[in-house]
């Protein structure tokens, strides 16, 4: 078997994100119902691995020697992720915290806010980041400009973080979850969702996978201030 070649790069910065609305078991919604939001104007998207620590065996003899000392692996259950929107998208903020939308005239044609009750979120979604490749390594041989993908196909439970009014400007701030992906044949989030793929020829969403990270020629969405259909 042939060694596998790496690739390296630095990524610096955050230039667009797409939200895509998925079902219950994390399928893209496709046609009627569908939902993509492509933006620049976010201020950072962080993501805290979250893990179940492994358990410990210590046991001493009688005088008090060590006779047993391991620990298990630690387990990762899923990752919590946190988004800073420095401008407020009002159809995409209100799926994402599963919210309602504010419309002119209730016709579900011009969003104007959103509206939030009591109650458990219920929307999920996939979130998808691009960063530049910085330094030397930004261009490919051909002269390509690289990118950095990185790929939440399964995120939920989202929560509304702190919003304060001030002199100075105001950000929205998103919390939520990541599950394991869909990897239900020709319906799961596959190479991720619409025609455009920005992971490798043949590679898609494995069972387990809460994050994908991948170095790409494919240049990033454009960004719409009106949602889009998948």
């Amino acid at each position: 078997m042939p060694a596998t070649v790496a690739s390296a790069a630095t990524a610096i910065k955050g230039t667009h994100a797409r939200i895509v609305r998925v079902d219950a078991c994390g399928n893209p919604v496709t046609g009627t119902g569908s939902l993509v939001v492509v933006t620049k104007g976010f201020v950072q998207v962080q993501m805290e691995p979250q893990y179940e620590d492994g358990e410990e065996f210590f046991e001493r003899t009688a005088d008090g020697t060590p006779c047993v000392n391991q620990k298990d692996d630690p387990v990762l259950k899923r990752m919590q992720l946190t988004i800073d929107f420095c401008e407020i998208n009002t159809t995409g903020v209100a799926y994402l915290a599963s919210a309602r939308e504010l419309t002119v005239n209730g016709a579900g044609v011009t969003g104007t806010g959103f509206a939030f009750a009591e109650g458990s979120p219920s929307n999920r979604y996939s979130l998808e980041v691009w960063q530049r490749v910085a330094g030397s390594g930004a261009c490919d041989a051909s002269g390509a400009q690289r990118y950095i993908y990185n790929a939440w196909p399964n995120v939920g439970a989202s929560r509304i973080g702190t919003y304060t009014v001030e002199n100075g400007r105001s950000t929205l701030q998103v919390q939520s979850e990541t599950q394991a992906a869909s990897v239900a044949p020709g319906v799961g989030w596959g190479d991720g969702p619409g025609s455009t793929s920005w992971l490798p020829t043949g590679e898609s969403v494995k069972a387990g996978d809460h994050w994908l990270w991948n170095i790409t020629t494919t240049p990033p969405p454009t960004p719409q201030v009106n949602p889009l259909t998948l």
